[in-house]
């Protein structure tokens, strides 16, 4: 077992001490010696790869000592033969001096071989240790990052777990939260709700329009019913007036039995609420007579401030509360059946939108102002001729006091003491007009201190048949085309009541269409210009309405904001269906100039199809003839010199404006 130790300890050793012997052996018996020095390399080769250095160099020593020895005895033997004597032995190696200098160099190269090769070895060893150090670290390192790797897995596995729990939570409070949502929704108003989920509600005091509607006939009708019957009947009705309400973004306050109390303008702020109010209210009663429910619908609007905000402290609701609800209450309490009443404030909001009379006698005409009404008819004729006679002027005013219309009767009183201001019985007249004025036209209302005014709303204002804006010729000539409009007015109004443009599409499609006819224009390219006008301003449903009814000028976001629309209502005519290219073309470049002012793109000359040109002059045109919350309506006069300036300066195609001005000039 020594020796097997022994010989694994030094086996390298042993290695190199057999190859020197074998070689020595073989140089012995060799005959040509100096050519078989090279071997001798062999063991020192092996001692410098497996050993070190210094053995290395050791074992090239010891092949060159054991050359010499080899050669000393040779060169010995020879001396002896030749004279016998030992102290020849230096004469004979300086005879031979070559072979002793070949051997110097050739020991000289194999201690140099040794040394190298043994350099290189230790290196290559340090090298070889080196790397086993790393390769320990680096196992040692994955060793660790295994077990790191296998705690993060760990870890992952409970995230995972945590991460799947969470998500169930989050499903189930998602699911909680949209049950109360709903639950929200179906008791109040969705606006209302989500206001309240996100804590945006609070009182305040606030300019909005009260809408009470309720129904006539009903308890009569509900005493010879089932139950049941009742109460689809009512949930039919409030269907129906549920969705024009949120249409015209009113909020419904609460159901009263058979009526509906609603705000326009709360909790959303809106500045046209009392249009949007009369719009619904007038909508309500169009669809209330084509539903032919067996009731009467009577409907009460009053504008002004109210205080508003949640009302209760364990069940909250959103409320309104002020004289402007009692006066909406009040109003719709003295209106007649099919009829819509409002306040002084809610008209004189929309009086250039809308035809309302004033309401006298709890809103009943006597019998006998019939009479009177015909008679008015004739003077008013017999006034055109004569229009500074002052006789028939106070008997025009005379007439209008009888049947309690003070207002008018003052206006022609003052025209006849303008002529004849010494006249007593005018004075007198007048007087007593002025002082009955409040009693004959405002209404003492129920609950309330003083009387109010209150007026009847009969419809919208047809812009086509104001004279104003277009002549009588015109409107015969073209009135046909008014029940050629595909779209209804139920698409364009709720977008118009955002900034008062009530009717304003319909203006444009309709003189659009006159325009392309007096310039002799295709039939479908007039068809497409009535659908482009209805459709061309759908898009400012997604402007804040704040910008559209701004009154002074537009901050550079406020107006592409508002140049927005134009893409917008694009994109709301092609979900409509109405997606030819001819009637897109027609939406997207109404407002483009032909000097490249326009938006949104900026497009010029023959880049805007003569359809736009058209439609944009059109919209120009009703749009400064147009009463604005803002500002007044501009003279038809006016309006046209405006566009022939624009055109002359090559906004607008004089072909076009010149077309207009026959049309309506």
């Amino acid at each position: 077992m020594q020796e097997e130790g022994f010989v694994r300890r030094h086996g390298e050793l042993l290695l190199i001490v057999t190859i020197l012997i074998v070689v020595s052996g073989v140089f012995h018996w060799v005959p040509n010696k100096l050519a078989f020095l090279s071997f001798f390399f062999l063991p020192v080769l092996a001692a410098g790869y497996l050993l070190d250095a210094r053995r290395a160099v050791l074992s090239a020593v010891m092949c060159l000592t054991v050359v010499l020895l080899y050669y000393f005895w040779m060169w010995t033997q020879i001396a002896l033969r030749e004279s016998g004597n030992v102290l020849t032995v230096p004469w004979v190696i300086l005879r031979d001096l070559d072979t002793l200098l070949s051997i110097a160099v050739w020991g000289g190269f194999l201690i140099l071989t040794g040394t190298l090769v043994g350099r290189v070895h230790e290196k290559m060893v340090a090298s070889l240790a080196q790397v086993q150090a790393l390769n320990r670290e680096l196992n040692t390192r994955a060793s660790e990052l295994e077990a790191v790797n296998q705690a993060l897995q760990a870890s992952t596995n409970e995230v995972r777990q945590r991460s799947e729990q969470m998500q169930e939570k989050t499903l189930l409070i998602e699911k909680l939260k949209q049950q109360v949502e709903e639950t929200l929704y179906s008791t109040m108003d969705s606006t209302v709700a989500r206001l309240i989920i996100q804590g945006r509600l609070r009182q305040e005091k606030r300019d909005l329009a009260v809408l009470f509607c309720d129904l006539r006939g009903f308890t009569e009708y509900s005493q010879t019913l089932h139950p049941e019957v009742i109460l689809e009947d009512l949930n039919h009705f409030y269907g129906i007036m549920e969705e024009l309400i949120e249409t015209y973004r009113g909020h419904i306050d609460k159901y009263i039995g058979d009526g509906i109390m609603c705000e326009f303008g709360a909790p959303v702020e809106y500045q046209q609420h009392s249009l949007q109010a009369v719009v619904a209210g007038l909508k309500m009663q169009q669809q209330f007579r084509e539903a032919g429910f067996p009731w009467g619908l009577r409907i009460g609007i009053a504008s002004g401030e109210t205080i508003v905000g949640l009302l209760g402290r364990k069940r909250r609701s959103y409320y309104a509360i002020g004289e402007v609800v009692n006066l909406a209450k009040r109003l719709e309490g003295l209106c007649e059946p099919g009829m819509l009443y409002i306040d002084e404030t809610t008209y004189k909001a929309i009086e250039p939108l809308v035809v309302a009379e004033r309401v006298r006698n709890l809103g009943r005409r006597r019998d006998v102002d019939k009479d009177a009404l015909d008679r008015i008819a004739e003077k008013k004729e017999a006034l055109e001729k004569e229009p500074n006679n002052a006789d028939k002027l106070f008997e025009l005013g005379k007439l209008y006091f009888e049947i309690r219309e003070a207002s008018e009767a003052i206006h022609y009183f003052q025209h006849a003491l303008q002529i004849r201001p010494d006249d007593t019985e005018i004075k007198v007249a007048f007087a007593d007009a002025s002082v009955k004025r409040d009693e004959y036209e405002k209404l003492m209302i129920r609950g309330l201190s003083e009387r109010r005014a209150v007026f009847s709303v009969q419809h919208l204002v047809n812009p086509l048949r104001s004279e104003d804006r277009f002549p009588a010729a015109f409107y015969e000539r073209y009135k046909h085309v008014e029940a050629l409009v595909e779209i209804p007015d139920d698409v364009t109004l709720p977008t118009e009541i955002l900034d008062g443009t009530v009717n304003h599409s319909l203006g444009v499609a309709v003189l659009s269409y006159a325009i392309a006819d007096r310039l002799g224009h295709s039939d479908e390219l007039k068809r497409h210009l009535l659908v482009a006008g209805r459709v061309q301003d759908l898009g400012k449903s997604a402007v804040w309405h704040h910008i559209l009814n701004r009154r002074g000028g537009l901050s550079e976001q406020e107006r592409k904001d508002l140049e927005s629309h134009v893409n917008e209502s694009v994109a709301l005519a092609r979900r409509m269906g109405y997606d030819q290219p001819e009637v897109v073309e027609i939406i997207a470049n109404h407002h483009e100039l032909l000097n490249g002012e326009g938006y949104p793109r900026g497009a010029s000359g023959i880049a805007i199809p003569p359809g736009a040109c058209i439609s944009g002059v059109a919209d120009v045109y009703c749009a400064l003839t147009s009463w604005r919350p803002y500002r007044d309506s501009w003279d038809r006069r006016i309006a046209l010199n405006e566009l022939r300036k624009e055109s002359a300066v090559g906004k607008y195609d004089p072909k076009v404006v010149e077309a207009l001005v026959e049309l309506v000039g």
